[in-house]
């Protein structure tokens, strides 16, 4: 059986406002606790904080000398850099390639204007020629299915 001289246990202690007011008076009214009210936005105090941090830091380190690349660091950098050139250089080759392309194109597209333009046009004569022909023709064929 239970120990009945055991106080039972507690999980939160609540006080009542005369002993919270009796303690701020003890102490003093905090801001972080919320008991005093803050003179300022809670974003500016935080950036102040931040800002206070990153000065100590940059102060710490300050003097210190970058360091140095190693050889892994600076064989990297070395084929990071011939490929990108490398790169570079495939991409001015691809160019020039499609501006050959696109002036020989060109060219055959202004030989053949030139070539249509030098014919000479078909005279009249040949072309009723043609058409007379023609329509003999299909008439004589015409005339040998009938019969």
């Amino acid at each position: 059986m239970a120990d009945e001289s055991t106080p039972p246990i507690r999980l939160m202690n609540f006080i009542s406002e005369d002993q919270l007011d009796e303690t701020k008076k003890a102490r003093g009214e905090r801001v972080e606790d919320g008991t005093a009210q803050r003179d300022r936005p809670l974003y500016e105090i935080l950036k102040e904080n931040k800002d206070k941090k990153d000065a100590e830091f940059n102060e710490r380190f300050k003097h210190r000398p970058p360091k140095a690349l190693d050889d892994d660091e600076t064989e990297f950098l070395d084929k990071l850099e011939l490929s990108k050139r490398e790169y570079e250089q495939q991409v001015a080759n691809e160019e020039a390639q499609q501006l050959r392309n696109f002036q020989a194109a060109v060219a055959a597209q202004s030989m053949i204007v030139q070539d249509f333009e030098e014919t000479p046009p078909v005279p009249v004569v040949q072309v009723t020629f043609l058409i007379i022909y023609t329509y003999s023709f299909i008439s004589v064929i015409q005339h040998q299915h009938l019969v």
